[in-house]
Order: C-alpha cells, then sequence, then structure tokens
C-alpha cells in the first residue's frame, strides 16, 4: 500500500507531466490498464549494478534482470519454459546458452537464484530470493572479511559508493525491508561491541592475540 508521502508524491508528478507532455495519460505504459508486467523494487538498477560489480567481467545485471521479468510475482521462474531467456539476456549463437548457464551459477554462488532440475532439465526452475535481503548479507560479509581473502569470491569488488547509493534510494522509496534489515544489522553490531567491551581487559588481550594467530 502506497504511503501518504508517495501519494502526495505521484500526485504532484502526474500535475508536473500533464503540464509538460500532452496527453501524457493517454500516451504511457500504465500498470493499471494493461497486462503482462513484474514488479520491480526501484533499487533494481542499484541492484544490478552491483551485480556487475560482484562479477567483474562477466556482466550479471542484465542475466539477473530478464529472469526476475520472467517471474508472476511469486520469485518462480520455470526455466525450461522461458527459452527466450539466454537471449533476453544478451547471449546469441552456439555458446548462448552455455554462457548463460555460466552466468546462471554465478548468481547462485552470490545466492541472487536458486536453480533445482526438473525432469532430464539440469536448470528447470529458479528461485528468486527479495534480492535487496541478499545484497545486504553480501555487504554484511564484506565488511566482515576486512580485506579478503574474500568468499564467495567477487565480493571484494562491491563498492562502498554503490552501497551507500542502494541504501539512500532504499530509504527514499520506503522500502521497509532493507531498512528493517539495516536496523538488525546495526543491531546486531552494537549488541557484539557492547559484549566486548563488558569482558575483562586480560580476556580482550586473549582473544586479540588468537585472531592475530
Amino acid at each position: 500500500m502506497a504511503t501518504l508521502k508517495g501519494k502526495a508524491v505521484r500526485s504532484k508528478d502526474i500535475e508536473l507531466r500533464d503540464t509538460y507532455f500532452e496527453d501524457a495519460a493517454e500516451r504511457l505504459w500504465d500498470r493499471g490498464k494493461h497486462h503482462g508486467f513484474a514488479t520491480v523494487p526501484k533499487t533494481m538498477p542499484l541492484l544490478m549494478r552491483a551485480l556487475d560489480e560482484l562479477s567483474k567481467g562477466k556482466p550479471l545485471g542484465c542475466t539477473y534482470f530478464a529472469l526476475f521479468c520472467a517471474t508472476w510475482d511469486n520469485g518462480l521462474v520455470r526455466l525450461g519454459r522461458s527459452t527466450d531467456l539466454p537471449y533476453a539476456s544478451g547471449f546469441t549463437g552456439p555458446r548462448g546458452v552455455r554462457g548463460w548457464q555460466e552466468r546462471m551459477k554465478l548468481l547462485e554462488s552470490f545466492g541472487f537464484v536458486e536453480i533445482r532440475p526438473s525432469g532430464g532439465q539440469k536448470f528447470g526452475l529458479a528461485f528468486l530470493p527479495n534480492p535487496n535481503i541478499v545484497l545486504l548479507d553480501l555487504w554484511e560479509k564484506k565488511q566482515a572479511q576486512g580485506n579478503g581473502p574474500f568468499d564467495p569470491p567477487g565480493l571484494g569488488g562491491l563498492q562502498d559508493a554503490t552501497m551507500s547509493a542502494f541504501l539512500e534510494r532504499a530509504i527514499d522509496v520506503g522500502a521497509n525491508d532493507v531498512t528493517r534489515k539495516h536496523a538488525k544489522i546495526n543491531a546486531a553490531k552494537r549488541s557484539a561491541a557492547e559484549d566486548e567491551a563488558a569482558q575483562p581487559r586480560t580476556k580482550r588481550v586473549r582473544t586479540a592475540k588468537a585472531a592475530k594467530e
């Protein structure tokens, strides 16, 4: 359900649009009138950028977006019935399917997709968990691992600037899944810091030495 703030912004945008663009209401694509659409989080462009950063040299953003648009708002994709997915993802030619499958495996390694076989098809079904949460979990892993080595591989490519823009956008659009998850992560960090501070100094020194070794 749209928030009061969201309704107010939308109303002003419509007024501004109709001031400058003649017959805009009749010429736009309207999900209230037209069928065949996917519900996409407004963080998607930054999610796609983050995906490309995680897989330097092997962009994942387009592959993931094609997958997301193949769902029916239920997170499930019947890969065997979506024979155009490799093409929609930018893969063509004799090796197109193989290249697409490699990207799918990369997406799975980062947790953005879960793949299951179906009948004789190794790539039969795919489930897409909430990408906002997956990205936040990866970001938390990178921060915990410091300068590496990183697990999963590629995690070091995720940029601070992209995550800052992602969080800012999430707050702007009222993405409560992101804000709640981020608050939970921060609360866990505060709790860990308080527990460490409460330990006797000698125990903290031993813990620090053990970590270095």
